[in-house]
């Protein structure tokens, strides 16, 4: 085992702890949500579109999408235009039948799409003339059965390596008011592991939903398109929607319960974390059949009521609730209760949480596997084989009994990764959601490699597997690293059949950038990304040299690292190249502390996975600026090791915040 420098942090908290639970998106429909069957009014769809101006850098989110739809989309502060044509409705919406739209109109396109008659996108082109960056929302009240529903919807993918991708995006929610933020999600499209690689392509996704009465159901789509192909056509079985023998849509419902005023947005997101103290919270309330009452708005932060702090604000449709919560605060936790009423009196809450950085954290260590114990890990959780192959064709042992070079002179230990289509090794980095965004946006990713021959790309990590099960994230082409195009620039020394010390220290957050280097030199500054970016933020588990294309070679690898951070330039610069040790990287933060436990007298007494012949420095702080060291030389009890604080050495601190070091 290679010698690393580990440290770990920890906040003790003696107040009430509080649990949170969250659902997984359901497919069938709350009850509660349906009108009577008599309630639908004049058949067809609304539909209003928004679009960005020509050539804009504009991710291609779900949250840009809304953002579009609420005019609430900037960059870096600056505000997106509209330039999308509005309807004859009094909210811009046009009146269509069926949802059978492709963005020029275009014969030959029109050949690949499932149904003929196709029409552009209502609004699309816009004032500015094209045929790209637009989002379009389309309302309706479907007359649904009792049971189960399979809808299809035909979409484009684009090609796997634009940045950003140019797949088209659609999501399904359905509730009593489908915009309100907190809808209940139907059906989400994402990419699937089969579409081809390269081109464009028609994509036909389907979905089942379950109803639970008969009656009429409010639904809402927001699909949106990048620069790529644009199409979109809703249907059953082999009918559009709405049209004859299909599923009736209706306009609009009478139901009482139906149209109401509804939360359009909210920031930060539910759910987030690493969120900047000084980032107010606000909320966005627009109205539809009903209208915000004044004055019902109460707002509460952690319990408290904070209304009377609260900035309120009404501008036509739209009520912007805007609260700057303690900037000095030393909790992250980030508990709003929002209540409203609308003008007919009927009284909505809703409960969210997020939570907010402590401080400036350098970046630490969270994973790290060097191989000489198989896939067990060093730092974190061990990697776990992806297939059968990975399992009995994966070989570890020395540079010397594999028949390989050694590494700067020195004999390593190492894994052989074999070939094969399914090959990769699941891997959970133990980085949690960052950067204010639903995944890891701000990571570092090191390697020291070796990559068997030089012919074609192979992959390096798949980020994304779920999100985006295709075309892996990160590649080794023609002697350079990246993905995409103009993601291989560098200087062509990541040679083949030679030992490489590689990295990529990523922040899709606020510096929206990933930097390259090779052997301590910088390859390139790869911009521009965005956060939650669909290939290069990750998920909580991710895939080593694992691709769905067979992009893949034989590598030969001495150590994997990853940290929670990106490391500076000075700091990647300072790794240099490939050692037989592996990593020690700076602020490495590594084994894990298994709990910290608040005894009945008052003591904590903390325990954290071990090594034997180790020693460990146990400090404590009250609020991350200044630590106190509670002992040094502390001797490690095997694979597990306890310290217990006294409650009179803790002189009465409410919250705790602990450090172990392994000398």
């Amino acid at each position: 085992m290679k010698a690393v420098r580990l440290s770990f942090g920890l906040v003790a908290s003696f107040q009430i702890l509080l649990s949170i639970a969250s659902a997984q998106d359901p497919v069938a429909i709350p009850e509660g949500i349906a009108g009577a069957l008599e309630t639908g009014q004049n058949r067809g769809f609304r539909v209003i579109s928004a679009q960005a101006p020509d050539l804009a850098e504009i991710p291609n989110s779900f949250l840009r999408a809304i953002q579009q739809l609420n005019g609430t989309l900037n960059v870096d502060g600056d505000v997106i235009l509209d330039e999308a044509e509005k309807g004859p409705n009094p909210d811009g919406s046009f009146d269509v039948d069926v949802i059978n739209f492709e963005k020029d109109a275009n014969p030959e396109v029109i050949d690949l799409t499932l149904f003929p008659d196709d029409t552009e996108f209502p609004g699309i082109p816009g004032t500015g003339g094209h045929t790209t960056l637009f989002t379009t929302e389309v309302m309706t009240f479907l007359e649904l059965s009792a049971g189960e529903h399979t809808f299809g919807a035909q979409v484009f993918v684009g090609r796997v390596d634009t940045t950003p991708s140019d797949d088209n995006g659609l999501q399904v929610f359905t509730g009593t008011n489908p915009r309100d933020f907190f809808a209940t999600q139907l059906a989400e499209f994402v990419r699937p592991a089969d579409a081809p690689a390269f081109g464009v392509t028609p994509w036909d996704y389907e979905f089942t939903i379950t109803a639970p009465v008969a009656g009429i159901y409010p639904i809402r789509l927001v699909y949106w398109s990048q620069s790529g192909a644009a199409a979109f056509e809703f249907y059953e079985n082999s009918d559009l929607v709405n049209s004859d023998g299909s599923i009736v849509a209706y306009r609009e419902s009478t139901a009482p319960n139906h149209s109401h005023a509804y939360i359009a947005e909210v920031s930060p997101l539910p759910g987030v974390s690493d969120i900047a103290p000084a980032v107010p919270i606000t909320v966005l309330l627009r109205d539809d059949k009903t209208n915000v009452a004044d004055g019902s708005v109460k707002f509460s932060f952690n319990g408290v009521d904070v209304t009377g702090q609260a900035t309120v604000t009404k501008s036509g449709g739209n009520t912007m609730i805007t609260y700057q919560p303690p900037v000095a605060r030393q909790s992250e936790r980030n508990e709003i209760v929002l209540e409203y009423a609308d003008s007919t009196g009927q009284v909505f809450t809703r409960e969210w949480s997020f939570k907010n950085a402590l401080g400036t954290k350098p970046p630490k260590v969270t994973g790290q596997w060097d191989f000489s114990g198989g896939l067990k890990a060093t730092i974190g959780a061990d990697l776990i084989f992806n297939d059968d192959v990975s399992a009995s064709d994966t070989q570890f042992g020395t540079t010397t009994s594999l028949g390989i070079a050694d590494i700067n002179g020195e004999p390593a230990e190492v894994m052989f990764v074999p070939e094969g289509d399914d090959v990769g090794y699941k891997c959970s980095h133990g980085i949690a959601p960052n950067g204010g965004g639903l995944y890891v946006n701000r990571y570092t990713l090191l390697m020291d490699v070796m990559r068997v021959g030089s012919s074609g790309a192979s992959s390096l990590i798949q980020a994304s597997p779920k999100k985006n099960p295709g075309d892996a994230t990160f590649f080794w082409q023609g002697s350079n690293m990246g993905q995409g195009g103009g993601g291989y620039n560098g200087d062509g020394s990541f040679t083949a059949d030679e030992w490489h010390r590689i990295g990529f220290a990523v922040d899709l957050a606020d510096e929206k950038v990933i930097t390259k280097w090779v052997d301590g030199v910088l390859q390139d500054e790869w911009v521009p990304q965005s956060k939650d970016h669909i290939r290069r933020a990750m998920e909580p588990e991710v895939l080593l040299f694992w691709d769905n294309d067979g992009e893949r070679s034989q590598w030969y690898v001495n150590s994997v690292q990853f940290l929670d951070g990106k490391l500076s330039d000075e700091e990647m610069e300072a790794l240099g190249g490939p050692t037989a040790e592996g990593f020690e990287a700076p602020s490495a933060t590594g084994f894990q502390i298994n709990s910290a436990v608040i005894e009945v007298n008052g003591d904590v007494t903390l325990s954290w996975g071990s090594r034997e012949g180790r020693s460990y420095t146990i400090e404590a702080s009250a609020d991350l600026q200044e630590w106190v060291e509670l002992t040094d030389g502390h001797p490690s009890q095997g694979d597990e090791t306890e310290f217990t604080e006294l409650v009179a050495d803790r002189e009465g601190a409410n919250v705790r915040y602990y450090r172990v070091t392994e000398e």
